[in-house]
């Protein structure tokens, strides 16, 4: 049974910690480290994992799970990646081809490659003739929601693949589908999946708050969620 309350009580019991967390989370590359905290909150590949976050110790052991999850990641994403970029490629020629010689007229286009004409004069451009993009985004339509489609198996499949990895302490682990998709599609993980979805709308409003909010609602979030997934992988 995943004990809800029990990972969302987590980051909360250290304050040293928990403020720890929050400012490593404000510097580029240096919150690989927190997200190599986050997956040692999962207890993953402990004898007994801890209702309490782990201690702020072996800092390269950090950066190097945090480095690998993101690796992970963004491998599991490629195919979502190169079906949206086949995607933006295709609308932009189709775009070009629908303005040329009507919106972006000859003396406009002089002016765009010479670097007369503004960014805003550009972007004016394309916002008062919007309607004439519908038709590329309606063809477009199925190839889009496909590389979204894909996007959104990754960010469903990645979280049990960096546990995986961490369990057995080889990346390629990660992708070994058969544990990935035994670990994944059943009903504990699809609802522990959710809630951390809806878990996560909720706490991205922390975003609007100045500097801190985005960092706060990161740290929050990778430890309560990777504390959840860590429950889900031990019992399935």
């Amino acid at each position: 049974m995943v004990k809800y309350e029990e990972s969302l009580k987590k980051p909360f019991t250290d304050l040293k910690k928990l403020l720890i967390g929050i400012v490593l989370s404000l510097i580029p590359i240096v919150n690989l480290v927190v997200q190599g905290f986050a997956i040692e909150s999962s207890g993953v590949g402990k004898a007994k994992p801890s209702k309490s976050m782990p201690e702020w110790k072996d800092w390269w052991s950090l950066f190097i799970k945090g480095l690998a999850s993101v690796v992970i990641k963004i491998i599991y994403m490629i195919p979502a990646l190169v079906v949206l970029t086949i995607a933006l490629g295709l609308a932009i020629g189709d775009v070009l081809s629908t303005f040329a010689g009507t919106v972006i007229t000859p003396e406009a286009m002089a002016q765009i490659k010479s670097g007369a004409a503004t960014n805003e004069q550009i972007g004016m451009m394309f916002r008062e003739n919007w309607y004439l993009i519908l038709p590329t985004i309606i063809k477009l339509a199925p190839i889009i929601l496909v590389g979204l489609a894909l996007a959104l198996i990754a960010s469903f499949l990645a979280p049990m693949a960096v546990l995986n990895y961490v369990k057995n302490k080889r990346f390629s682990a990660a992708f070994d589908f058969g544990t990935v998709f035994k670990k994944t599609l059943n009903g504990k993980y699809i609802v522990t999946w959710l809630v951390l979805v809806i878990l996560g709308v909720v706490v991205g409003f922390l975003g609007f708050i100045p500097i801190l909010g985005s960092a706060i609602a990161m740290f929050l979030l990778s430890v309560i969620g990777y504390s959840l997934y860590g429950q889900v992988y031990r019992e399935v």
